[in-house]
């Protein structure tokens, strides 16, 4: 059986860049000497983490055969292992449905103060006559 003649060996495609992965993980404070090795290890790494979560979320998807931002989302909100990512791959919502959300966060936050200058007692200073 003859294999068929590849430029690309296996061993050498990269998904992402080294040097891109190297500048990431060198804007992180309590990193040193970045080796090669570890270099390789985590560019791998992320290439494989990337797959399972793309698959993953594919599977869940219920419907089209095109992976879609919706997809990722849902699916990161519902595994809990994910829940690292929640910043990063926040469901979709609408601005109507944003300004609700900051206008409910205002009134808890008055509601709250109101509630809290209600229970502390006023205390009044006495000021010194001026002669």
């Amino acid at each position: 059986m003859v294999e068929p003649k590849s430029s690309k060996n296996k061993n050498t495609e990269r998904s992402f860049p080294l040097s891109r992965v190297r500048t990431i993980m060198k804007s992180s404070v309590d990193t040193g000497n970045i080796s090669n090795e570890v270099l390789f290890v985590v560019e791998k790494s992320a290439e494989l983490f990337i797959q399972k979560l793309a698959k993953s979320a594919y599977k869940n998807c219920k419907q089209g055969n095109t992976l879609q931002y919706e997809h990722l989302s849902s699916y990161v909100s519902k595994d809990d292992s994910l829940e690292f990512l929640l910043q990063i791959v926040p469901e979709k919502i609408t601005v109507k449905e944003f300004k609700e959300i900051i206008s409910q966060e205002k009134e808890t936050d008055e509601s709250s103060s109101e509630s809290e200058e209600e229970s502390q007692p006023v205390v009044k200073k006495k000021t010194p006559n001026k002669k």
